[in-house]
């Protein structure tokens, strides 16, 4: 479906082009270890020392992806094992990879109560999600085994699906409860958001026979779906927070949700402060260079791949 081709890449960040990895990435994100230094949002270079004492020092942390990149996902590794071994009083793994509905699944496999394969099954993963969960897993079990939380902070795809299609004026009184604090002006975003359709050719971009998708959503419902997941995932994160004021929350999602006009001030327009984001870029074709020309984020994390691997 073109609609779903769309959410993805907008998620993502609106990625153009494949993704060149290490071929050591195909034997787990572990292998996928790569040399990085950091970057602020003026394009400095960053003390690795600093960057981490601010890191631990914050209260929401979050890490971005390009969802089928390794290196992004061992770097978010990285960062769940240095907050770990900081050891603050609480600590929570948030993640928009899992819906709200799964709360209690996450619950009992935090509590030890189910294994691996009753998580995947349970929270629907393939269906729902969808990557491998190799990619997750290594995080997921650092966060566990150091005392975190686990939690499920996406809309249930029931909801973004019903809007997108018939929009919010279709939910139900019961549906409408799910839905968190919506703020569908903010400039910023929208354009943002128009800019990235634009690249991929608009809501009514080409079907497949080279004809316009007569049958794609608008770009306003789309929109709104895009919003709906920021604002599902900022309140959990929120909510969280608020909950446990000492506590740290390190929050994995596409680059797409992770950044200034997304989640990031969202949760602060909740009543939390010290929220911070990282995108982790290879540093290949020029992409350093867009993200310092269009800064988004608190810090870019430069990942370097090998010399041979660029080519």
């Amino acid at each position: 479906m073109r609609f779903a081709v769309l959410v993805f890449l907008i998620a993502c960040g609106g990625v153009r082009g494949g993704t060149k990895t290490d071929p050591k990435a195909k034997r787990g994100i572990e292998a996928a270890a790569l040399p990085y230094s950091i970057l602020d949002r003026s394009g400095h270079q960053v003390d690795r020392a600093a960057f981490w004492a601010a890191v631990t020092a914050a209260r929401v942390i979050c890490v971005g992806e390009d969802h089928p990149n390794p290196h992004h996902h061992w770097f978010q590794l990285e960062v769940m094992s240095e907050v770990a071994a900081h050891k603050p009083a609480k600590l929570a793994l948030g993640m928009e990879m899992f819906q709200r509905p799964f709360q209690g699944v996450l619950d009992d496999f935090a509590a030890k109560r189910i294994d691996e394969g009753a998580l995947i099954s349970r929270s629907g993963w393939e269906e729902r999600w969808g990557y491998d969960f190799g990619f997750y897993g290594p995080t997921i079990r650092k966060a566990t085994g150091a005392g975190a939380a686990l939690l499920a902070l996406n809309a249930a795809k029931e909801l973004t699906k019903k809007v997108v299609h018939k929009g919010l004026e279709s939910l139900t009184p019961d549906e409408k409860k799910q839905m968190p604090e919506l703020v569908l002006d903010d400039k910023a975003h929208r354009a943002w958001f128009d800019a990235t359709m634009e690249d991929m050719g608009g809501a009514e971009a080409h079907g497949g026979n080279g004809k316009p998708d007569k049958d794609a959503p608008s770009q306003d419902r789309i929109y709104t779906a895009q919003v709906i997941w920021d604002e599902s995932m900022a309140d959990g994160a929120a909510k969280w927070s608020k909950a446990n004021p000492n506590g740290l929350l390190v929050l994995l999602a596409g680059n797409g949700h992770c950044h200034d006009s997304a989640i990031v001030n969202r949760i602060k327009r909740r009543g939390v402060d010290k929220v911070i984001s990282l995108r982790p870029v290879l540093d290949v074709e020029g992409r350093v260079a867009e993200a310092v020309a269009k800064p988004m984020n608190d810090y870019i994390v430069v990942l370097e791949l090998p010399t041979d691997a660029k080519k």
